[in-house]
């Protein structure tokens, strides 16, 4: 489409002697102006419209009742109607200026072209049709000429044709119509396009001087507002052929694609001569046993959905669309294997808010193609995921003929059937062989209570519920095993241990229990009429909780006390710091796991508990556990903390032995002490320290002032035991005359008899 500028050329009447010797007209860039130049009386001479009064440039024709061109510019002589029309085409501003009509011996009249710019003008379109279609498009003006007339033109070898749209007697039979809005456009419909309707068309108002309409004295000229290239086009039938490979009791989603000016049109699909099925609605899906149809007019699509395909749906189908009495179609030749090494239908669970991924399989060939998944609706027909949702949809191959789809930040919109398979696309058809069914059950994040406590069920809903009444069931709504719990019109009065909220704005329905017991444990279901129900799981975790503590190396046995008395009951132990995500993910040992590495598990039925063994002890095993017992989806908990220490036998060995040394040394000390008071030293002792005595004497007496009156201990650190050794040294008393020393040597060896008494090996 070409955009323009329109120009307006006004009209300026110059009147002698009743002759018509000057005026204005106006039109637009990008556009074209028709109008015409009378004359009298020299109907076979020479016509021609020149840029001044030399005619140095210009057009000109001595042709009757025929089109002369010269670049943008024609003419056309009709000697019946006194006056020649002069037509020219994209316009500019180049073009302003003055002109001359007529054939420059006997007369002549000037011409103002005045270029002006205007909205709702110069446009250019090009539209290809078929051969037999009806089409219909729309010429733009602005509100000032709402009240003009409005022409329709053909340009081509022959006059320009004119419809006259302030004709309204034209009839729905013929070719062409014109239909006026009256506010800002008219319509052309053309019906039946033929091969000769090929050409360029142009849309116009009529005007005079002004913006007035014009009266019918008026000299008129035609302003054109919009050009149209029609290309007709005569199609050939079969657009292409495409090979689709599908699999035995499995499905095929195939959609058709056809040229946009067939979107309108009915469609069909046909596996033989004699078996053609029109789809006799669009914009909705249409059911022929298995085949599903969908016409989608906004698009130009056809779409086929065949599920639980046998080897009776092979075949070549035709897929087309009807087109003045022909078919205009794309082959599809479908083969259905009747051995496939897929995987069979599947179950996957996810909670709100959180992801899930689902595993899908293809054949290896189709490597490179694009992976697909789509969702059964309440047709059961496996429909394309929206464009608003893809985004949480991520895609990634892990292993050859295997990809995996991961669905992120799951609402309750997302429950219901997948099917996946691998995408094959063709220029005119897209196919999708499905190849794996996944049932996706979606359920709101566990609720945990404590005994004795309360705990809030949310139930969200869609918005088109919002005025409907809420339901809380334990036990999925409106079935025979269904316990009513409360209703969102029920007044809390008649049930004191349960309130409800209805928030519409939030689309949030929230039910508060009070005061849990065990046996509120169980799966509740959200639900509006029977349009909607959704599940959530309320868990009860015991009022009391076990602790237990244990030594490093050694091993603690739990026992957990069964709160029912179900023959069914699962029993489960895990550890985490909540218990709905323990036993989703942590889970040591159960009933159906009785051994897990260190972690066993026996049954004490008749004691009424399960007693969980745990060896080899840990300091990294000290925390929280719970024991679990479920039953029909409904867990009850009893909270376990387990303490693991170091061994009390060490400590107690080691801080005894320290005790008893220091009572020893200092009784040593005190001996000694006694016995250099006293001055009882053995001889043996005497003759060791005979030297050191005489030589601390010497230096005694030539320094008595060094000589300290009161004895010293010294302790040196000695690394190898690990504790302190003690040298001990007297010095004599001023008054006695006694020396006394203990070498360090004789005290190591009475600790260590000490040593060897505490500390057996």
């Amino acid at each position: 489409m070409r955009a323009a500028i329109i120009i307006f050329i006004f009209i300026t009447l110059c009147l002698i002697s009743g002759q018509v010797l000057c005026f204005s007209v106006f039109g637009c860039t990008g556009g074209s102006l028709m109008f015409k130049c009378p004359y009298q009386n020299d109907q076979h001479k020479e016509k021609r419209f020149c840029r001044d009064r030399s005619c140095k440039m210009g057009i000109s024709t001595e042709l009757q009742r025929h089109w002369v061109y010269n670049g943008r510019f024609a003419l056309y002589d009709d000697e019946n109607s006194r006056f020649f029309t002069v037509f020219i085409r994209n316009l500019s501003r180049e073009d302003d200026g003055e002109y001359t009509c007529g054939n420059n011996q006997t007369w002549s009249r000037d011409v103002e072209l005045k270029v002006n710019s205007e909205s709702r003008c110069g446009t250019s379109v090009i539209l290809d049709e078929y051969v037999g279609q009806t089409i219909t498009f729309h010429c733009e003006y602005d509100d000032k000429f709402k009240s003009h007339t409005k022409v329709f033109y053909r340009l081509n070898g022959d006059p320009v044709h004119v419809l006259n749209s302030s004709q309204s007697s034209q009839s729905s039979e013929e070719k062409f119509i014109l239909s006026d809005s009256h506010e800002d456009h008219f319509t052309v419909t053309i019906r039946d396009i033929s091969a000769d309707d090929g050409g360029v068309y142009l849309c116009g108002v009529e005007r005079d001087r002004s913006d007035d309409r014009p009266s019918e004295t008026s000299i008129t000229h035609i302003t054109f507002i919009k050009e149209i290239q029609l290309n007709v086009k005569i199609f050939s039938g079969q657009i292409t052929s495409v090979l689709v490979q599908a699999y035995s009791s499995k499905s095929v989603f195939i959609t058709c694609k056809f040229p946009q000016e067939f979107k309108g049109n009915k469609k069909f699909i046909q596996k033989d001569p004699s078996q053609k099925i029109p789809v006799d609605e669009q914009n909705q899906w249409v059911r022929h046993d298995k085949v599903h149809m969908y016409d989608d007019s906004s698009e130009g699509l056809l779409k086929v959905f065949i599920s639980d395909l046998t080897a009776a749906d092979e075949g070549t189908y035709r897929c087309g669309v009807n087109i003045a009495g022909d078919d205009l179609f794309t082959e599809v030749k479908l083969t259905v294997n009747q051995v496939d090494h897929f995987n069979a239908s599947s179950k996957a669970s996810a909670v709100i808010g959180e992801s899930v991924k689902l595993t899908c399989d293809f054949p290896e060939k189709h490597d490179e193609t694009f992976k697909h998944i789509c969702r059964e609706n309440e047709k059961k027909i496996c429909e394309n995921i929206s464009s608003s949702e893809q985004k949480r949809f991520e895609f990634s191959v892990s292993t050859a003929g295997v990809f995996t789809v991961i669905i992120s930040d799951v609402s309750e919109r997302d429950a219901g059937v997948y099917w996946c398979g691998a995408e094959t696309r063709d220029t005119h058809l897209t196919s999708v062989s499905l190849t794996n069914q996944h049932q996706l059950t979606v359920t709101m994040p566990p609720a945990v209570g404590r005994e004795g406590d309360s705990s809030e069920i949310k139930c969200p809903y869609n918005a088109k519920h919002s005025k409907e009444v809420k339901h809380l069931c334990k036990g999925k709504c409106f079935t025979e095993d269904a316990q009513n719990i409360i209703r969102s019109d029920e007044a809390d009065a008649k049930k004191p241990k349960i309130s409800v909220k209805d928030e519409p704005e939030l689309n949030l329905f929230t039910v508060t229990l009070s005061d849990l017991r065990a046996e509120d444990a169980g799966i509740y279901w959200c639900a509006v009429k029977d349009a909607f129900n959704l599940p959530t799981e309320l868990m009860i975790v015991m009022k009391d909780a076990v602790t237990h503590e244990a030594s490093v190396g050694g091993s603690v046995s739990i026992s957990c006390k069964f709160i029912r008395n179900h023959t069914r009951l699962q029993r489960s132990f895990c550890r985490g710091d909540q218990p709905n995500i323990c036993v989703r993910d942590g889970v040591r040992v159960s009933s159906n796991r009785r051994t897990n590495g260190r972690f066993s598990v026996t049954d004490e039925t008749s004691a009424g508990v399960f007693t969980v063994n745990i060896n080899d002890l840990t300091e990294e095993d000290s925390g929280k556990y719970w024991c679990a017992e479920e039953s029909s989806g409904s867990f009850i908990f009893t909270e376990v903390h387990l303490h693991v220490i170091r061994g009390s036998f060490v400590i107690v060995v080691v801080s005894v032995g320290l005790i008893l040394l220091a009572v020893c040394l200092v009784l040593l000390l005190l001996k000694i002490k006694y016995n250099c008071k006293h001055g009882i030293i053995s001889s043996s002792d005497r003759r060791e320290g005979g030297d050191h005595d005489m030589a601390q004497e010497e230096i005694q007496d030539s320094d008595p002032a060094s000589t300290p009156l009161d004895s010293t201990v010294q302790l040196p650190t000695v690394p190898s035991d690990g504790l302190l050794y003690a040298a001990v040294s007297f010095q004599k008393h001023e008054e006695s005359g006694v020396n006394c020393s203990v070498s360090k040597e004789e005290i190591h060896s009475d600790y260590a008899s000490v040593k060897h008494s505490i500390m057996p090996n």
